[in-house]
């Protein structure tokens, strides 16, 4: 071939390279438009929220509340995993409450979070049986300034549920935290508080763990009767906790409509390494609950009621209101490394009796009291108590007990 035909051949490929560097430029342009759309979340024609390096949507706030509430309910809709980052320095106002979808993580680290008036800031319902559900961080609050006084939080027929880091309230007469027919719980390194006024004999906790009955979860029974028939919780873990309220926690009975859900109980409720201080009502009132652990926690009590109601201003009140499984007479429950304030008792023990309480009717299982600090306005004979026969069998060891002047 000749140097002539070299040339010309060489001067006909320079347009074809030229054409495939110009598409090539063209390919990278529109894929960087592709994968800057595909960093955005839009709604309704408008960036909701941009990835960040992580795969997580970080919220882009408005002040508009019911654009912030519009935009959180499509962010932390459907059952797809997913995380949703509300960003850290904002303040997020509500019109409406969340309701979340299930495999959905909320983190909320350094936000504050206000939601509307006389409502749950996040609900879940019970036909929509919730999986996988994590809060992580952020303050949680309801415009009302006095708190609110229903449920902050209700969580209905929840499995999975994961709550770390949220510093939360209520009113005295509310729930910051509410928990019916739930299972696999954990409420850990929370915050949480009463406010507003505190009326002399409220019983009202602010972490709420309770059953599905009419009168217990009137709003769960708007959604059928079949979802208030007595449902109870399992598998609860309250940890590293401080939470102050007329009643800090509650492990709830119920003997509404004639007694009949008297006999439903929970199982393994586990509340360990919390600050609980309970204003007018015990700070932890454990009852109906087969099976658990209360360790390694400081529990104050400054009830002092004097109007036949006493077992109110007790430290920790464990109790049967009812005919227990046959589970129970096996199960296990260890009270173990706490220091209580109380003031009829510190922990107090007491089985579900006959009017009269001359008959036991269903006792508690093998329980162990060990290596806790306790004390007792009535003196160091008040501190542990258990009445009659109340325990299968009552182990004490190595508790140091002090009347509390």
């Amino acid at each position: 071939m000749t140097n002539r035909r070299k040339h010309s051949k060489a001067l006909r490929t320079v347009p074809f390279l030229s054409l495939i560097l110009i598409c090539g430029l063209f390919f990278i342009f529109d894929m960087g438009q592709i994968l800057a759309a595909a960093k955005t979340v839009k709604y309704n024609g408008k960036t909701i929220a941009k990835y960040n390096k992580s795969g997580q949507m970080v919220l882009v706030p408005s002040k508009n509340s019911n654009t912030n509430y519009k935009n959180l309910n499509y962010l932390i809709s459907g059952h797809k995993k997913k995380t949703v980052v509300i960003p850290k320095g904002s303040t997020v106002r509500l019109n409406g409450v969340l309701r979340p979808g299930n495999n959905t993580t909320i983190i909320a680290k350094g936000a504050k979070i206000i939601g509307k008036k006389k409502s749950n800031v996040i609900f879940a319902a019970p036909d929509k049986k919730l999986k996988n559900l994590s809060i992580i961080g952020g303050t949680w609050r309801s415009v009302d300034k006095n708190g609110r006084t229903g449920s902050l939080f209700a969580f209905s027929y929840v499995t999975n549920l994961i709550m770390n880091g949220v510093d939360c309230n209520a009113n005295y007469k509310g729930h910051a935290i509410e928990i019916i027919a739930c299972n696999n719980v954990t409420i850990k390194n929370c915050k949480v508080a009463a406010i507003g006024s505190n009326p002399s004999k409220c019983l009202e906790e602010q972490i709420q763990i309770d059953l599905a009955t009419r009168k217990t979860a009137p709003k769960i029974a708007e959604y059928g009767s079949k979802y208030v028939k007595g449902q109870t919780c399992k598998n609860i873990y309250i940890l590293n906790n401080t939470v102050t309220g007329a009643r800090a926690v509650g492990v709830n009975w119920t003997d509404s409509e004639g007694g009949k859900w008297r006999n439903k109980f929970h199982q393994n409720i586990v509340v360990k390494g919390n600050t609980l201080t309970g204003t007018t009502s015990e700070a932890l009132a454990y009852f109906n609950t087969v099976g658990g652990e209360i360790s390694n926690n400081t529990i104050i009590t400054n009830a002092t009621r004097t109007d036949g109601n006493s077992s109110y201003t007790i430290g920790i009140h464990v109790a049967i209101m009812g005919i227990a499984p046959r589970s129970m007479a096996n199960s296990t429950l260890t009270v173990s490394g706490n220091t209580v304030y109380g003031n009829r008792n510190g922990i107090h023990f007491k089985a579900y009796f006959n009017k009269n309480e001359s008959k036991c009717l269903s006792q508690l299982g093998y329980v162990n009291v060990t290596d806790n600090t306790v004390y007792c306005k009535k003196g160091t004979k008040k501190a542990i108590v258990q009445v009659k026969r109340s325990c299968r069998k009552l182990t004490l060891s190595r508790n140091r007990l002090y009347k509390w002047n």
